[in-house]
């Protein structure tokens, strides 16, 4: 079941702290992994809508929420954030 996305794919809140959303940040590793062999957004989108993994409930995965992920540096641990990717897979 889906969740209002309060923060970013891949993080969550537990006791008042960010924490890495370990279902979730699988699929982060995944996207960074497969843009960066040279896969298109769109097709991230494309393949992200098949695996019924949910962005934020009663919403689609398109090609704007791949370029935010992999856009967003707070996933090589920044404000306060873990790091899920390392700054290398961060292009």
């Amino acid at each position: 079941m889906g969740r209002n996305r309060k923060q970013p794919f891949g993080y969550g809140m537990e006791r008042g702290k960010v924490v890495i959303h370990t279902g979730e940040s699988t699929w982060v590793k995944h996207l960074y992994r497969e843009y960066n062999a040279g896969v298109p957004m769109r097709e991230l989108a494309e393949y992200m809508q098949g695996t019924g993994v949910p962005y934020e409930e009663g919403k689609k995965w398109n090609i704007n929420m791949i370029a935010r992920i992999l856009s967003d540096e707070r996933y090589i641990g920044t404000d306060g954030y873990p790091a899920i990717i390392t700054e290398h897979s961060f292009k």
